[in-house]
């Protein structure tokens, strides 16, 4: 199967978003917990102190602690995704600019991939996974953080969706992540 896909900007940003919400998922939500915890203990320690305990302060300082561990992760997080955002407007400019279609071929033996600046033929043992998150397939590869290729549904139509994802389900093994 060979696809050749004009770029655009808005699946792009898209996937991209995507990508970078699903790669911070669970840690963003871990830090939401440290909010839900902090302002709680903040309260009931305070109360504790109003009732002349001074138990309440070691809550108070368990509360004032996860708030600042949940402020410099989320200060943290946001400067990662404003690089995030600016490389990926940077890569858009670039996209444009070079008008080149996507190439995506699924072939027995490989992958290939290739855009205005890349050019990948990856052997399918390279993957560690697939996944298929609001119409968009993921092929992960197994070299690190969140590598992956994406390609949407909205890209090939439905009928070519579900035949590239059936492809691969065949080829990729899940490993263990």
């Amino acid at each position: 199967m060979i696809f050749e896909i004009p770029f655009n900007e808005e699946i792009y940003n898209q996937q991209m978003l995507l990508n970078f919400n699903t790669a911070w998922k669970k840690n963003f939500n871990n830090n939401r917990k440290r909010l839900f915890l902090a302002i709680p203990m903040i309260l009931v320690g305070g109360l504790i102190i109003y009732g002349e305990n001074n138990t309440g302060f070691l809550l108070v300082a368990i509360g004032v602690h996860y708030l600042i561990n949940f402020y410099t992760y989320y200060k943290f997080y946001q400067k990662s995704k404003k690089s995030y955002l600016d490389l990926m407007n940077a890569e858009i400019l670039k996209q444009k600019g070079s008008n080149e279609n996507h190439l995506w071929e699924f072939d027995d033996l490989f992958f290939r991939y290739k855009d205005h600046k890349y050019e990948a033929k990856i052997k399918w043992e390279v993957f560690k996974s697939h996944r298929v998150i609001e119409n968009n397939l993921f092929l992960d590869i197994d070299v690190g953080t969140n590598l992956a290729f994406i390609l949407g549904e909205s890209e090939i139509g439905t009928d070519n969706f579900k035949k590239a994802t059936e492809f691969v389900k065949g080829k990729v093994t899940q490993k263990h992540m």
